[in-house]
């Protein structure tokens, strides 16, 4: 963890929106390496619509597409909340269904450690 990540990412509360337990779970424990409060995961879009209507997060970090449908109403609730997000998708620089999915910063699946907190310490501190 570098000093950026200290002093960006320390206290933060970060949304994850994953479909894949698994990755879920790894992206949970990285941001809590990282010193982030971490809401979810959840894995549905109604679980996130929700999740953001709730308040209180500074960030999610947020899959392309949830079990085949596009998180693109999560990534609108997310803008209108004044939220800031990273796609977090495995179909690399291609298009994604969405203008707010595509112009928001993105890391792509598999990602390394590093590659997460340069990603997000670049996302938040914008």
């Amino acid at each position: 963890m570098t000093d950026a990540t200290i002093s960006v990412l320390v206290g933060l509360r970060l949304l994850v929106v994953e479909d894949e337990f698994m990755i879920a779970e790894h992206i949970g424990m990285l941001l809590e390496d990282f010193g982030c409060d971490v809401a979810g995961p959840v894995a549905t879009i109604e679980e996130a619509l929700a999740a953001v209507d709730e308040g209180g997060l500074d960030g999610a970090l947020l899959d392309a597409n949830l079990d085949g449908e596009s998180t693109a109403p999560i990534a609108a609730a997310l803008r209108a909340a004044s939220v800031r997000f990273v796609v977090v998708t495995g179909y690399g620089a291609h298009e994604l269904a969405d203008e707010a999915l595509n112009h928001a910063p993105r890391i792509i699946k598999p990602f390394s450690t590093a590659e997460l907190e340069a990603t997000l310490v670049g996302a938040f501190t914008r």
